[in-house]
C-alpha cells in the first residue's frame, strides 16, 4: 500500500489487482492528489476513510469483487461524499446500472484518468499534463 503526501490535495484511492497498472496510475496522480493504493478488495476497505474523495475501482478483483467493495463503501459513507470510477477490461451494459460516477474501459490513458479525476473532484481538466 502506498500513500504520498500532497498537502491539502484531494485523496484518491486506487484499487486494482494489477500492481503495475495501479502503481502507474498512482505515479500519474501523485502529481496532483494524495494517493492511496490497494491491490485487493479487503485492502481497499481498510484504506478507505472519510478523507477519500475519489475511488478508482477495478471491477474484477480476486476474492472480494469490485462490486462487493462498491456496495460496502456506499454503506459506510454518504455516497455524495466521494466519487467512484469503475475500471473494467470489457465494456458492459450492467456497469451503467451500478451506483458509480463514471466507467473507464481498460486500457486507460493518463488523459482518461486525469479527466475523470478533474470532473469528479475539482471540475478543472488537467490539460497541461503530458
Amino acid at each position: 500500500m502506498t500513500q504520498t503526501h500532497t498537502h491539502n490535495a484531494p485523496t484518491v484511492l486506487l484499487v486494482d489487482d494489477e500492481a503495475a497498472l495501479a502503481d502507474s496510475l498512482a505515479l500519474w496522480l501523485e502529481r496532483r492528489y494524495r494517493v492511496r493504493v490497494a491491490y485487493t478488495g479487503r485492502e481497499a476497505l481498510q484504506s478507505f476513510d472519510d478523507d477519500v474523495d475519489l475511488v478508482f475501482l477495478d471491477r474484477n478483483l480476486p476474492g472480494l469483487s469490485g462490486e462487493s467493495v462498491l456496495e460496502e463503501l456506499r454503506r459506510r459513507a454518504d455516497p455524495a461524499s466521494f466519487g467512484v470510477v469503475m475500471l473494467s477490461a470489457t465494456p458492459d451494459d450492467e456497469l451503467t446500472a451500478l451506483p458509480v460516477d463514471d466507467v473507464l474501459t481498460k486500457p486507460v490513458t493518463k488523459g482518461d484518468v486525469f479527466d475523470a479525476a478533474a470532473r469528479l473532484i475539482d471540475d478543472t481538466p488537467e490539460a497541461t499534463l503530458d
